[in-house]
Parts: structure tokens; C-alpha cells; sequence
């Protein structure tokens, strides 16, 4: 086991080795847009670039993992435990695959600014500050540096009224949901004299809980449902996700969802935990509210990019579900729900992106009738995804929605394992017609899918996020125990000789 101290200026680069390397090809990739300007050439360059650096991120994160790094005592504001490593794995992954669905998609939109490429780079930065931090600090710090380049990002399409319309919403709720979480944050200072998550929690443990850290608690937790897109706090998500490019679009519904739920469990398990009595009930509460308004709206539905979006909604009460207990078996189901709900969907929006044109806002249900019998494979690529989302047996959704009921099963909850299951059962409602529609309906008179443009980078991560979503539905036992490891950092506290 080797240690590493995080005050020093030295150990602090190391130990951001994943963050550092992508803020570098960030900057790089500016320097590209700078070089090269606004042509297909220069989008290309900015995206394998970029697409490069995330391949080094990896390695770099590996390397930290495999090197069993702990720091050297609790002055530090980043965690450097397998939690960390295994949700910037996840990040990663999503952020990668996001950018290879890109590279064609970019072209012919003609949104050819190869910025959009460093835009990816540095969101995925704020993410992983964010799902890495110890400290309300450096939380704040990654939440900002991944919003303010999110924003950017669904406004990207400035010939297009609704990305406009979309980025400007998402910065006005973004804004406003920014502010309830830095006031928690300060009221939760105010009442512990200390913004460390882990001592938080132990001066919390030590004494009755007082007003101020009751408000700080309910400011963050308003915050956190914002980011998540929880009803009732969810109303800027669909017309967001719907405005927004495609491939940003899949991004913010598994890296930024995911960068905030991993967050968000941090701060439960090693923050709140003394005080789980007042946001257990909130939890529970927003996760049935969450899973039953997000899939009865997504039955209403007909466009296939906005009951995705509908459907992301109610993905987030599933993983309200697993933050509940604030177990490890909570804490693992959460890791490989948002592994596999992230594949998924990337899978699903990378295929949407293909059939549709300028932002898919107008692809129903009906306009992918017949599918299959011209398009085979795409068809069947997308049926895998709607049964994955839908939870279907052998498939790797499945695996992760039974984790999630197990977690609540194993606590007594079975309130919310009754819910969760009836919730899916409606969801067949909305995932099921996409199937229907590909194989047992014909295309209408006239319609053919010979003019869609399959990128073959992009059909390629889609041809292995499909495999990989049967094999690890088939044979999942080896990343299950991964998870539970991972997760398991999360319950060890190490704290000051002083307070010990």
C-alpha cells in the first residue's frame, strides 16, 4: 500500500493525474480550434485528440488504482480510495463514448467548432472533481467547472431555436440550484466549523443535531434533486434534453446524472450519515415520486429523444432507490446502475442520432416502423437497449435493477421495492412499442432507411456497448464483486488523531 501526501504540491498533480491529463488535452484542443478553425479537418483533429487524452485518463486512473494509493491523513480534499477510481471508470467510459458519437454526428450537422470537443473535456473534469471530492469545496468547484461548460454545450446548435432555448433554461434552473447547494453548504459550515465531508460527519455524530445543520442538509438535498432531474424538481429536463444535440444530450443524462449521484451518495454515506434519520424519509419520498410521474408521463410520449428523456427521469428514482439504505449494497447497486443505465443509453442515443436529423426532436415511434427488415442490425441494436432499459432478464439492466431492489429488500424497505417493480412494469408501456414498431409493423409507403448514415466509429462502440450489455447480463459475478469493494471505501473513515 503506498501512501501519498495530498498537501504537497507534487502529490496533490499526482493524485489528479485522471483530471490533470484532461485538462491539458483541453487546452490542447483549443489550441487545435485556434490552428485549424472551423472545418471538418479541424473538427476530426479536436476529436481524436480529444478521444486521446481520455485513453491517457484511463491509464493514468489504472495505474492509481492498481497502486492502491491511500493519502497520508485526513488534510486532503480528494478521495484516493477504489470509490473514486471506480466512479471516474464510469465517467470516463460515458465521456468516451460520447465524443466517438460525436465525430460523425458533428460533421453533418455541420457544426464543425472543434471548442465543442474541449467543451467534453472540461465538463468531464468538473464530473470527476465531483464524484472525487472530500471537501464541500472542491465539490463546488467540480459542480461549477461541469455545469458552466454544460450549458455551452446544449446551446451548441446556435442555428437551432430550441438548443438556444434549452442552453438558456438549463442556465437559469442550473443557477438557481447552484445557490440552494452552496447555501447548504454554508449553513452546514456555520453549524460544524469545517467543510471536510468526514469531519462534518463526525461533529455531527457528536452532538444533537441543530436548526442550522437541518437547513444546510434540506439546501443540499433541494440542490442535489435539481441536478438529478427528481420530481418535483425535474421540470427543466425534457425540454432540455430535447433542445440540446443528441450526443449532448446522451452525456447529460449518465455523465452529468452520474457525476451527481456518486456525489450525492459521498456526502450520505460519509457526511450525513449521523443524520440519516432526516433525509431518509426525503429520499424515499422523492424516489416514488420520481418513478411513478416519470414513467406515467413517458407513456404519453411519441418522440423517441423525449420519452428517452422522460425515461432518464425515471432512472434517477430507481437510483434514489439504491441511495436510500446508505449500505455497501446500496452503494455497489448504484455503481453498476449507472454503469449499466450509461452504456444503454449512450447505445440508445447513439443509434437515435443516426436515423434522425438536426437533433432528432422530431423521430417518433412511427417513423422507425419497418426498421428491421432494412436496417437489421441497427434494429436489433436498439431493441437490446429497450429491453436493458426496461430491465429485461439476460440482459446487463436487469442485473443492476435486481442490485438496487436487493439493497432495499435487504433494509426492510419494501415499500419502495413494491413501487420500483410496479414502475417498471409501466415502463413496458413506452420501450416495448420501439420494438413493436421495428418488427411488427411495415414502414409507410415510400419510406426507406437507405439515405441513414452509419459512421463507422460510431457503429462500432455501439456494436460493443451491445455486447457488452448481454455478456454482462449473462455473466456479471466478477464486476459485482468489484463494485462491492469499491463501495466498501466508502464506510472506511479515517480521522485525525485529534478526534480519535
Amino acid at each position: 500500500m503506498n501512501t501519498l501526501d495530498l498537501m504537497t504540491p507534487l502529490g496533490a498533480l499526482f493524485g489528479l493525474l485522471p483530471e490533470v491529463i484532461l485538462t491539458i488535452t483541453a487546452c490542447i484542443v483549443f489550441l487545435v480550434a485556434g490552428w485549424r478553425g472551423s472545418t471538418p479537418a479541424g473538427s476530426r483533429l479536436a476529436g481524436w485528440i480529444s478521444l486521446a487524452g481520455i485513453v491517457l485518463s484511463g491509464v493514468a486512473l489504472a495505474y492509481l488504482w492498481l497502486g492502491g494509493f491511500t493519502p497520508s491523513g485526513i488534510a486532503h480534499m480528494v478521495a484516493l480510495d477504489p470509490f473514486r477510481y471506480a466512479a471516474l471508470g464510469i465517467l470516463l467510459i460515458a465521456v468516451g463514448l460520447t465524443i466517438v458519437i460525436s465525430l460523425g454526428y458533428m460533421e453533418r450537422e455541420r457544426l464543425l467548432a472543434p471548442e465543442y470537443y474541449g467543451l467534453i473535456l472540461l465538463a468531464a473534469v468538473g464530473m470527476m472533481l465531483l464524484a472525487g471530492a472530500v471537501d464541500f469545496i472542491v465539490l463546488f468547484l467540480g459542480l461549477e467547472v461541469m455545469s458552466v461548460a454544460a450549458y455551452v454545450l446544449v446551446a451548441f446548435n446556435r442555428g437551432n431555436q430550441a438548443s438556444v432555448e434549452a442552453g438558456l433554461k438549463y442556465f437559469l434552473i442550473g443557477a438557481f440550484a447552484s445557490a440552494f447547494l452552496l447555501y447548504g453548504i454554508a449553513l452546514l459550515y456555520g453549524a460544524t466549523g469545517t467543510t471536510n465531508i468526514i469531519l462534518v460527519g463526525v461533529q455531527l455524530s457528536s452532538g444533537s443535531v441543530s436548526i442550522l445543520s437541518a437547513l444546510g442538509v434540506g439546501m443540499l438535498l433541494i440542490g442535489f434533486s435539481f441536478k438529478v432531474a427528481a420530481v418535483p424538481f425535474h421540470m427543466w429536463a425534457p425540454d432540455v434534453y430535447d433542445g440540446a444535440p443528441t450526443p449532448v444530450t446522451g452525456l447529460m443524462a449518465t455523465g452529468i446524472k452520474a457525476a451527481a449521484f456518486l456525489a450525492l451518495i459521498r456526502v450520505l454515506m460519509q457526511g450525513l450519515a449521523p443524520v440519516e434519520a432526516l433525509w431518509q424519509p426525503v429520499i424515499s419520498t422523492l424516489a416514488i415520486l420520481t418513478m411513478v410521474i416519470g414513467n406515467l408521463v413517458a407513456l404519453s410520449q411519441r418522440s423517441i429523444k423525449r420519452m428517452l428523456a422522460y425515461s432518464s427521469i425515471a432512472h434517477a428514482g430507481y437510483l434514489l432507490v439504491a441511495v436510500w439504505p446508505g449500505s455497501r449494497l446500496g452503494a455497489a447497486a448504484l455503481l453498476m446502475y449507472l454503469l449499466a443505465y450509461g452504456i444503454t443509453t449512450l447505445a440508445a442515443f447513439g443509434i437515435l442520432a443516426m436515423l434522425g436529423r438536426g437533433g432528432e426532436r422530431d423521430v417518433t415511434v412511427d417513423d422507425i416502423a419497418g426498421l428491421a427488415s432494412q436496417r437489421p442490425w441497427m434494429a436489433f441494436a436498439m431493441a437490446i437497449c429497450m429491453l436493458s432499459l426496461l430491465g429485461f432478464p439476460g440482459t446487463f439492466g436487469f442485473i443492476a435493477k435486481w442490485l438496487v431492489l436487493s439493497s432495499a429488500v435487504f433494509e426492510g424497505q419494501w415499500l419502495l421495492a413494491v413501487v420500483m417493480v410496479l414502475a417498471s412494469v409501466v415502463s413496458a408501456g413506452y420501450y416495448l412499442p420501439v420494438i413493436m414498431a421495428m418488427y411488427m409493423r411495415d414502414a409507410e409507403p415510400g419510406v426507406t432507411y437507405s439515405g441513414v448514415t452509419v459512421w463507422g466509429a460510431a457503429a462500432g462502440v455501439v456494436a460493443v456497448a451491445i455486447v457488452g450489455i448481454i455478456l454482462l447480463g449473462l455473466w456479471p459475478p466478477d464486476l459485482i464483486d468489484l463494485s462491492m469493494e469499491s463501495a466498501a471505501a466508502l464506510f472506511q473513515r479515517s480521522l485525525p488523531v485529534a478526534i480519535q
